[in-house]
């Protein structure tokens, strides 16, 4: 398994912005890091939706896994990411999944829609996140109609993974199949090896950025094969 990060192509417009601005809304830790490579409209578009996992947290957030999967691909990306918030839990003000889709800019487009995450919500209730979920999900139906929708599960956070991680991924993945939408699960699919120093780090459980460069390398691979004609190069 490789984990050697790779940069994103230098026809790729964008960079990471430190504070809030009119386009973006950032978020650092568990206040708002989106992060934006603007759209050329040549070029396919990618959103994503997600956690701290998504937000690079502990590693380099313009280089998360969203990033890297959109380079990848030679898309744009929108990231939308905050730290400890859910399809339910909001992380005290940070908004959860649904709401922060209502904020989502008139600007911003996607040719593809990746919600990611769910280990914040491992207190809610089986109905409670079930609810949350597809609320999240007929949001970005709304925002992205033309857009397919997929779900990436949450990583084993912390490792090793538990009963009631498997849970939440069991529920996410029920709403993922009754809403049609496609469901990415890192744990039944053993994303995260038995050893995961260098993909997670054990002081934070969080990934590392070679960890961010093999989670976004995977992301890209799986959506190749669920959307080869979107996803194929132009």
């Amino acid at each position: 398994m490789s984990l050697e990060p790779r940069a994103p192509p230098s026809h790729t417009r964008g960079m990471q912005r430190r504070a809030p601005t009119r386009r973006t809304v950032a978020v650092l830790g568990a206040a708002a890091v989106a992060t934006l490579l603007a759209p050329d409209r040549d070029v396919r578009s990618l959103f994503v939706l997600g956690d701290s996992w998504a937000a690079g947290l502990h590693a380099d957030p313009a280089r998360a896994l969203g990033q890297v999967a959109a380079a990848r691909l030679h898309w744009a990306v929108t990231v939308d990411a905050v730290s400890g918030t859910g399809y339910v839990t909001d992380a005290g003000g940070g908004a959860a999944y649904a709401d922060r889709v209502a904020r989502v800019e008139p600007s911003v487009r996607a040719d593809l829609v990746v919600v990611q995450g769910g280990s914040n919500d491992r207190d809610a209730s089986q109905a409670e996140l079930a609810a949350g979920a597809r609320r999240t999900l007929r949001a970005l139906g709304s925002r992205f109609p033309a857009a397919p929708r997929v779900m990436l599960g949450p990583g084993p956070d912390p490792e090793p993974v538990t009963a009631e991680q498997r849970a939440v991924d069991d529920v996410l993945a029920d709403v993922a199949e009754a809403e049609g939408v496609a469901y990415i699960s890192m744990l039944r699919a053993a994303w995260i090896p038995s050893a995961p120093t260098r993909v997670l780090d054990p002081r934070n459980h969080h990934p590392t950025i070679d960890g961010q460069a093999y989670l976004g390398l995977r992301l890209e691979q799986r959506l190749r094969g669920l959307y080869p004609r979107l996803t194929r190069s132009v």
